[in-house]
């Protein structure tokens, strides 16, 4: 997981207006109700099978919430190839008695970390 942050680092500390890590909301669309402010992109690659786990979505909410969100959505999903990986296993004198390529692809998701804006900053 990797968060990259818009423009320049603030000296000011975000504080979430959530009260705990298990209130960060996760959308698949962006919020349409209350005006928000985007902070940054957060990537998940995910190596297993595609699916993103309750695991993930802890540490997502976590993530988020030690920077002062109040939530992420999805903006974009897709496949990345991985370079293969290759396995060789040798003899005694030197020579190549075993080889195995495994490739793989990971699933790559990109959210876009937000917080509601107050009253006052509408």
């Amino acid at each position: 997981m990797e968060f990259i942050q818009e423009g320049n680092p603030g000296e000011t500390t975000l504080v979430s207006h959530k009260a705990g890590w298990e209130q960060i909301e996760i959308l698949k669309h962006p919020p349409k109700r209350r005006n928000y402010k985007t902070y940054g992109r957060l990537i998940v690659r995910n190596f297993g099978d595609g699916r993103i786990e309750k695991f993930y979505y802890e540490k997502i909410k976590k993530e988020l919430f030690d920077r002062g969100m109040d939530g992420m959505y999805l903006a974009n999903v897709g496949m990345v190839p991985i370079p293969p990986t290759i396995f060789q296993t040798g003899s005694a004198e030197g020579y190549t008695t075993n080889m195995a390529e495994i490739s793989k692809d990971a699933k790559v998701l990109e959210g876009v970390a937000f917080r509601y804006r107050e009253r006052e900053e509408e």
